[in-house]
């Protein structure tokens, strides 16, 4: 049987079976949720840059409940699998998603899936393929929202396409996404054409944004103690590394797709989004009327920024403050025409990042994996399958375990079956669904990390993934009316995000989830 001919019994399942006891409604409930993801926002970094901050991360800090000790608690910890995670409140071995890509057997064959793939249908906007909620197992707080009051609107906004999506769940609203070809799109999913005002979005509003071809350092220069030395071999082509950076110096080309591709790689995309969140509440009326409606907001260019330059690095310095007064103008916005007691905000990170082993804050032993290692494993892998048949798994594990780069490694069956004690293996067992093979070794039937702070086959740059605390940390805050205002240190996981939000404006959802209700007042 197909994994999505069983979606159907998930969902009825899930809306109708498991109940968690009606939650009690707040005094006064607002009329919209806002939901902020800033994606690759390390758990540590809000305090870090803290002193800069005068906009939206200081309201947030200074207004909001914050979870100070709070993580994704999957193993595989990477944008699509936070995404969902923060959307329904369990985690990748019951939401399905482990990772932004994975693959499953078809036949004697493994195909490769994305994250939101579906070719059922297609993009509205640009001619690319087509993304839907197919691959989402269980349903999610947008769907709990909708079957609690029909008449709650939803709509979602990102940088990426997934980043819309699933926050989404299978809600049929208003979602949309960035893409150099086309500006902000959709699905046929969703809907056959993009509406006027979409369109229009495009053409003046984009077309703005596009004509910026020249990144500069914006950020109080009494702040660049924060941030690494600007100019450094790791980062990018290790020659662009410095600003202020120039589309000139990357291409000679500025046909449009260029340019919305330049906005990709600096803050205009998030300043982009926002904005066009803005439009979404006054075009679509959100938070006006006695349902509760639902905006979800992820902006992507921290990752983007991230993984070229890494967490402090000048360039992210420079990404966050201009964010951080983005974020301002928009809670302002919110105030004038929502009004300030009648939303609410819910921020959190899909994961943290790792610093480059070249920062002089990355821990000593940091390290970037070597191609002859990579070429090892090649082999290990290579020799034992051809060689050992049904015994495979088990014999690339032993090899693997004597790797200096590995922490360890077990076979999937192994792992599937039973729950080992090791603090480890528990969250990389989050992190498997049965029929997807999301690891470097899946396809194989074995499940191996690396030790901590070695980089995978990045040569320059950084990146995310492992079960480590710098890829799992992230912050969780909420604001709003009849929160308390106070710094909170015990645990807080990413699948307690959405039963909080349920729970805190009285919507039911489902009794069987891995999270769990934090306490806001």
């Amino acid at each position: 049987m197909k994994l999505s001919s069983l979606f159907p019994a998930l969902v009825l399942c899930a809306l109708a079976c498991a109940r968690a006891p009606e939650p009690p409604a707040p005094a006064a409930a607002p009329a919209l949720i806002v939901w902020i993801t800033v994606d690759q926002l390390r758990g540590d970094l809000l305090d870090h840059y803290r002193p800069v901050w005068t906009g939206g991360f200081r309201r947030l800090l200074s207004e909001g409940r914050v979870y100070t000790n709070a993580s994704h608690d999957h193993g595989r910890i990477v944008t699509a699998a936070g995404h969902a995670s923060l959307s329904t409140g369990v985690h990748p071995s019951t939401h399905g998603i482990v990772g932004n890509g994975w693959y499953e057997r078809s036949g004697d064959r493994w195909v490769q899936m994305s994250n939101v793939g579906d070719s059922t249908v297609r993009t509205v906007g640009a001619g690319l393929p087509g993304v839907s909620l197919r691959n989402l197992m269980s349903t999610g707080l947008a769907d709990w929202m909708v079957a609690a009051d029909p008449a709650s609107m939803v709509a979602s906004v990102s940088g990426k396409d997934r980043g819309a999506i699933l926050p989404a769940a299978h809600v049929k609203g208003h979602v949309y996404w960035f893409e150099p070809a086309g500006g902000f799109v959709t699905s046929t999913y969703y809907r056959d054409s993009l509406p006027t005002w979409v369109t229009r979005f495009n053409s003046d509003v984009v077309t703005r944004y596009m004509v910026d071809t020249v990144w500069t350092f914006t950020a109080p220069a009494s702040s660049v103690h924060l941030s690494s030395p600007d100019t450094a071999a790791h980062e990018g082509n290790g020659t662009h590394t410095f600003f202020p950076h120039r589309l000139a110096d990357h291409t000679e080309n500025r046909d449009a797709n260029t340019l919305r591709t330049w906005m990709e790689r600096t803050p205009l995309a998030d300043a982009a989004t926002l904005e066009f969140a803005e439009v979404m509440v006054t075009e679509l009326g959100l938070g006006r009327d006695a349902s509760i409606d639902l905006l979800a907001v992820s902006v992507s260019q921290t990752d983007a920024i991230g993984h070229v330059h890494g967490p402090f690095s000048r360039e992210q310095l420079d990404n966050l403050y201009r964010l951080d007064r983005r974020l301002g103008a928009f809670f302002e916005f919110l105030d004038r025409t929502v009004g300030r007691n009648r939303y609410f905000v819910a921020h959190s990170s899909d994961h943290g990042v790792m610093t480059p082993p070249e920062d002089s804050r990355a821990p000593s032993g940091s390290r970037r994996l070597t191609a002859a290692e990579r070429q090892v494993w090649q082999q290990i892998v290579t020799q034992a399958v051809s060689t050992d048949g049904a015994a495979a798994p088990a014999r690339i594990v032993a090899a693997l375990k004597g790797q200096p780069a590995i922490a360890d490694a077990w076979t999937t069956e192994e792992i599937m079956r039973r729950t080992p004690a090791d603090s480890f293996v528990v969250p990389m067992r989050r992190s498997l669904y049965p029929g997807r093979a999301g690891g470097t070794f899946s396809r194989e039937g074995v499940e191996a990390w690396l030790r901590p702070n070695i980089l995978g086959n990045e040569r320059t740059g950084t990146t995310h993934g492992s079960p480590y605390w710098y890829d799992r940390h992230v912050p969780i805050i909420f604001m709003g009316p009849g929160i308390r205002a106070e710094r909170v240190t015990g645990r807080a996981a990413t699948v307690d995000f959405a039963p909080t939000l349920a729970s805190y404006v009285g919507v039911r959802y489902p009794g069987d989830l891995d999270g769990r209700v934090l306490p806001l007042r």
